[in-house]
């Protein structure tokens, strides 16, 4: 559980962000609700506050440093630390072959998925590592370590999460820091939605064939719900993995065991 933490989630507005924001909550912690989509993200605080948890709402663009920090610093100065921090915020970038790829766009996908978590860490750590406890939990993909046609710069950024995650755990092993990667599989929801169209449209099929062979490799023959991500976030962000450090979650209904 995580009764008396504070937990600051990025991209809290909608979808999986929305889905760990309310479970943290449930667990007892109360919510730093931080993205550039203020007026989704007000709702989702409210029904924080309607459980009976405090929540607190501030904009944060992960392609701008100085936002960053003034997101720490307001969490800092509205709960006076934060105890857990949860890289959600992504995006997915173009899909389109790699030759054809402009290059503002393959920058810009590394730009808010890597340069983004790693300022976000810079700015909530120090706090952390000042107090010796704390956990960072990340979410990455399964197309970090799969495949997946035109989408090169989301895959290579996915990839890129899983060496910064285990390295920065070795950083602040000794400061008692926590650090953490989920990787979800195809999660329902509007962004599986247009991979898939993006694929049915690459291939030739129709977007009901690819949803089927898209499910049909995973174990449990299904889609992830944002609550299954939910739940393993709370698991990792909490004292029930106090002894997890650097490890690499797939949360995928079965489609990637590696």
């Amino acid at each position: 559980m995580l009764d008396g933490q504070v937990a600051a989630v990025s991209g809290a507005g909608s979808g999986i962000g929305r889905a760990i924001a309310l479970r943290l909550a449930a667990e007892g912690a109360d919510v730093v609700l931080a993205g550039r989509s203020a007026g989704p993200m007000e709702q989702v605080a409210e029904q924080i506050r309607t459980a009976g948890r405090r929540a607190l709402v501030v904009a944060m663009d992960l392609k701008d440093p100085a936002s960053v920090d003034a997101a720490a610093q307001a969490a800092v100065g509205e709960f006076g630390r934060v105890d857990v921090l949860v890289n959600n915020s992504g995006i997915g970038g173009p899909s389109a072959p790699l030759v054809e790829m402009p290059l503002e766009e393959w920058e810009d996908t590394l730009r808010v998925n890597v340069t983004g978590t790693m300022l976000a860490c810079r700015a909530f750590l120090p706090g952390m590592i000042a107090r010796g406890s704390g956990s960072v939990v990340v979410i990455g993909s399964v197309t970090g370590k799969r495949p997946l046609v035109n989408r090169t710069p989301y895959a290579a950024s996915k990839m890129a999460l899983v060496g910064l995650v285990r390295t920065l755990a070795w950083e602040l092993g000794s400061s008692g820091v926590r650090v953490n990667l989920v990787s979800p599989g195809g999660v329902e929801g509007p962004r599986i939605a247009w991979v898939l169209e993006q694929q049915a449209a690459s291939r030739g099929i129709s977007v009901e064939q690819a949803r089927a062979e898209f499910a049909g490799g995973a174990a449990l023959q299904r889609l992830v719900d944002a609550d299954d991500v939910a739940h393993a976030v709370a698991f990792l962000a909490s004292d029930r993995a106090a002894g997890i450090t650097g490890e690499d979650l797939n949360v995928s209904a079965g489609l990637v065991m590696y």
